[in-house]
């Protein structure tokens, strides 16, 4: 496998055309695919996605830098396959580059594009923010945003996103609705692309977050209300994001380019060992834990990643993207990756998970969050590539792997106060060892990944009662909500949304996984958080003091019972954050008129009163004053 990093390999196989996949002209379809090692490659087509045999099988022929080709008089509505012979066999495979498949992803499909586009899709616009650190992220899982809304006509699929008017059995707003009032800028989206842990001819028998991939390029089809037919789930998909867009809502992809689903993927089978890391006992690296990790430093591999993720951008008008397990990819490919995006959609977000994830390349080169810096954003666009921020996240609720821990906001406040800070500060204080600059960082307190922030609630504090908790989760989000940087929440969060304690959900029941909208009875805690998480988000929005990417004066001090102040200064405009995480009130002198926009219950945009000299700060709260 020495010979793919050799520069004879790489100059003489290294192919840079836009072509490869399959490409309608006219009556006829050319067909390309890099496979430098084969020996012979026959190109099989069908007239469906599944089960009948081919009606033609073609050799292909060799022309340049490893590129095989075919043109037949096919197109839209074609299916096809590989049958490629290497050193290792003769393998068949889909197509890596095809945008479109049948049932379950087997066959790739030929596809025009212009017969897959929504009424008034031309009129569809990117949505975003100026500034990474002006938008605020809701991450969901399609299934788990409509399978339990009773009202849905396509619970569990794309179309869900679509409907207007739905309400749960109070007469709250939920689905799209919801998320207009909520007030969020951008729906992160679970994976989209098609996976392979879910029979799409039998979806609701399993369960799967998707982080298995098995075509980047093509969207998931048992979400799709035909598997079947590959036009339905592009239609579909593409008009999920219109109606978001239509809300004033943005829609970024969560894409996992750092592992395939088996090692022997439809890559493998084409070009045997090349688009992997191996041990020196040739077996397969794992630092991804999903038994393969990809080589994004190989020059073909590279461009595929820079190639898919402009065509979701561009095809789909996608106004982000969240790397699953990103510092396993090298630096060198995400800074082309925020380069080719930014060209495409100059507000559109980048970010990923920067944690080190194994040494399989040198870690000067990992894009994780100590390096991630080094990625400038290109010129007008709104950042460059950020980093989630697991200092503040098991600073504020305890860490991720120790069930019972405490942090800031659950009992442990003296013990988390820098992480905190290092957070509220948008990682720029050096109290981690990795920081960054501008702000670029996601702040949060639960994702997909770990406990739901309710359940660890609980279970770091059960002793204490449905109140308490519920405050503690309300102190926590107006800490991330005033931080520099991004903030961003698992959907549900700010409903006190519950897992039943399940740790890792990936292939969990649609019970334990759903979002249950009923939870959102006027009156109560759930109801009540919500509402407070709507404030938060109004105020924010409203704050060009939180949102300077960096740019804001940030000094702390100390309340006298254990809590700390933190006032923001920019641009002529100051606002004061009084953070008391302890059971009992604490008071704080004004150096003069403030404006209340945050008590300890209420919280919005608007000034509550206007306050001076000795305030009382209610315990487990944030008080936010403007000035």
């Amino acid at each position: 496998m020495i010979i793919f990093d050799t520069k004879e390999f790489i100059k003489n196989y290294t192919y840079d055309g836009n072509d490869l996949g399959a490409v309608i002209n006219d009556d006829k379809t050319t067909f390309k695919v890099w496979a430098p090692t084969a020996s012979r490659v026959i190109l099989n087509l069908f007239t469906q996605g599944h089960d009948i045999a081919a009606y033609k099988n073609v050799p292909m022929h060799y022309t340049e830098k490893g590129v095989w080709e075919h043109t037949e008089c096919c197109g839209h509505g074609t299916y096809y396959t590989y049958t490629v012979t290497t050193d290792a066999g003769t393998q068949t495979t889909a197509d890596p580059y095809a945008k479109s498949a049948g049932v379950n992803g087997e066959r790739s499909m030929v596809i025009d594009l212009s017969k897959t586009n929504p009424d008034d899709w031309d009129k569809d616009s990117f949505k975003g923010t100026k500034t990474y650190t002006e938008a605020v992220i809701w991450e969901v899982h399609v299934r788990d945003f409509s399978n339990k809304i009773a009202e849905s006509k396509y619970k569990g699929k794309f179309l869900a996103f679509t409907e207007k008017g739905l309400k749960n059995s109070a007469g709250v707003s939920v689905g799209i609705d919801y998320l207009v009032n909520l007030g969020i800028t951008h729906v992160h989206l679970l994976p989209v692309y098609d996976y392979a842990t879910v029979d799409e001819a039998n979806s609701d028998a399993q369960f799967n977050w998707g982080y298995d991939p098995k075509n980047y390029n093509v969207p998931e089809g048992s979400y799709s209300t035909d598997p079947y037919n590959g036009e339905v789930r592009i239609i579909e998909f593409k008009k999920m994001v219109q109606a978001l867009h239509n809300a004033g809502i943005g829609v970024i992809m969560d894409v996992v380019y750092n592992h395939t689903y088996e090692p022997n993927s439809f890559f493998n089978r084409i070009v045997p060992g090349y688009y992997y890391r191996y041990l020196e006992n040739g077996e397969n690296s794992n630092a991804s834990g999903c038994s393969n990790d990809t080589a994004s430093e190989r020059k073909m591999f590279r461009k595929f990643m820079v190639d898919s993720v402009s065509y979701w951008a561009k095809e789909y008008k996608l106004d982000g993207f969240r790397f699953d397990l990103m510092g396993l990819h090298d630096l060198e490919t995400m800074k082309q990756i925020e380069k080719a995006v930014h060209k495409i959609n100059p507000r559109a977000i980048i970010y990923g998970e920067g944690w080190t994830m194994g040494y399989t390349i040198d870690g000067s080169l990992q894009a994780n969050q100590q390096n991630i810096g080094q990625i400038k954003p290109l010129k007008g666009s709104a950042g460059a590539v950020s980093v989630f921020n697991d200092v503040i996240r098991d600073g504020l609720k305890g860490s991720v792997f120790g069930a019972n821990s405490r942090g800031y906001i659950s009992g442990e406040h003296s013990n988390y106060e820098s992480s905190v800070k290092f957070g509220i500060s948008g990682g720029k204080l050096p109290c981690a060892y990795w920081r960054v600059d501008n702000a670029a960082v996601i702040n949060y307190m639960s994702a997909h990944d770990n406990h739901a922030l309710w359940d660890k609630l609980w279970l770091s504090n059960a002793e204490d009662s449905e109140e308490i908790r519920a405050k503690m989760n309300r102190l926590g989000a107006a800490i991330v909500m005033i931080s520099q940087g991004t903030p961003f929440m698992q959907a549900g969060e700010e409903m006190l949304r519950s897992k039943n304690c399940d740790e890792n959900s990936y292939k969990s029941s649609d019970e334990i996984n759903n979002i249950d909208w009923e939870r959102l009875l006027p009156g109560s805690e759930a109801y009540e958080t919500m509402m407070y998480y709507k404030g938060l988000i109004e105020l924010r929005k409203n704050s060009s003091v939180l949102t300077s990417q960096g740019k804001t004066l940030i000094t702390f001090g100390n309340l006298a019972k254990g809590g700390m102040t933190v006032l923001f200064e920019y641009d002529d405009k100051s606002i004061l954050a009084l953070i008391n995480p302890t059971k009992d009130s604490d008071t704080y002198t004004l150096d003069a008129e403030w404006n209340v926009l945050a008590d300890g219950i209420k919280v919005g945009a608007e000034t509550i009163e206007n306050v001076s000299g000795e305030v009382d700060v209610l315990p487990q709260s944030v008080m936010i004053f403007a000035k």
